[in-house]
Order: structure tokens, then C-alpha cells, then sequence
């Protein structure tokens, strides 16, 4: 058997469930936050520059670069809760098609917030058993700020001591 070297060392881990995911949408910028309760899914959160061409005549193989940032139209699909104020809210936001701050948390603590631009939004179709579902539609509309809740308690706490 040959003999090599490995590339990294690699000792595998858990990966985080999605359940115990919270998320929140803010009208106001992020002053305040309303829960999403009853979220199914989120939608993937991100960005992907799309390639352009860059190839010059000294080239002599095509050259691509990074263009700008694009993001996928996004879906958010939730219970629906007819009795739900905060679903009112956010439905009222879909209606008006308004640019709403979303902030997600998973189980380990990691965040993610964004803008998103509003484009509507549906009560699904389904089966005779199934449960009445939200559908949200947007297009995220900023950079994802990628954090930890844990860091941003710990700052949090030692800006209270200052």
C-alpha cells in the first residue's frame, strides 16, 4: 500500500440542525424586531457574482472576473396563523411591498441580517390534510452581515461595564 500524505487533518463534526431556527423581520431599519413564527423555510441567504468575460489579445486562453453581486428571488413560506398580529404586519409590509430588515438565528448561535424588498405574497394551495401555508416573496436587497449571538452578548455585556 503506498505511503502519503494527507492533505489536512480533518476530525468530523455535527452539523447543525435547521429546527430551533428563529427569525424576526424589522419595518423600522432594525430598531425593533417582530417574531416569524411558524417559518417552513427560509430561502437560501447570500450572494453570487455573476462571471464576465475579461480576456484581453495578450491572453491566450479567456480570462473571467467577478461582476456585480447578484441574489436570488427569495421565498419565505410559514404557517399561516390568521389570529397572528406579527403575520398581519408582515403581510401588510408584502402588501405595500416594502423593503423589510430580516435577521435569522440558528441553534449555534450564528446570524445572518439583510434587507429584503418585498414583492408580495400568497396563501398556498395543498392538500385536503394539509396546513394553510404563507408564501412571502422578495429579493434580498443588501449584503448578508454574517454574526454570533454569543459575541454580540458578550460585547454587549462589556459595553454595559464601561
Amino acid at each position: 500500500m503506498a505511503q502519503h500524505t494527507e492533505l489536512y487533518d480533518y476530525e468530523p463534526r455535527e452539523p447543525v440542525l435547521l429546527g430551533g431556527t428563529h427569525s424576526q423581520f424589522s419595518t423600522d431599519g432594525g430598531a425593533t424586531w417582530t417574531p416569524l413564527k411558524g417559518a417552513q423555510e427560509l430561502g437560501d441567504i447570500g450572494d453570487i457574482a455573476e462571471s464576465v468575460e475579461c480576456t484581453t489579445i495578450d491572453d491566450d486562453r479567456k480570462v473571467y472576473c467577478g461582476g456585480l453581486k447578484d441574489s436570488a428571488e427569495k421565498e419565505l413560506t410559514i404557517y399561516y396563523y390568521d389570529d397572528d398580529a406579527d403575520q398581519q404586519a408582515l403581510i401588510a409590509a408584502a402588501e405595500a411591498q416594502q423593503t423589510v430588515r430580516i435577521r435569522h438565528q440558528w441553534p449555534n448561535g450564528t446570524r445572518a441580517a439583510y434587507d429584503l424588498k418585498l414583492l408580495g405574497y400568497q396563501i398556498m394551495s395543498g392538500s385536503a390534510d394539509g396546513f394553510m401555508q404563507l408564501k412571502v416573496s422578495g429579493r434580498q436587497a443588501s449584503d448578508v452581515v454574517w454574526s454570533n449571538a454569543d459575541d454580540e452578548q458578550a460585547q454587549s455585556n462589556e459595553n454595559e461595564g464601561d
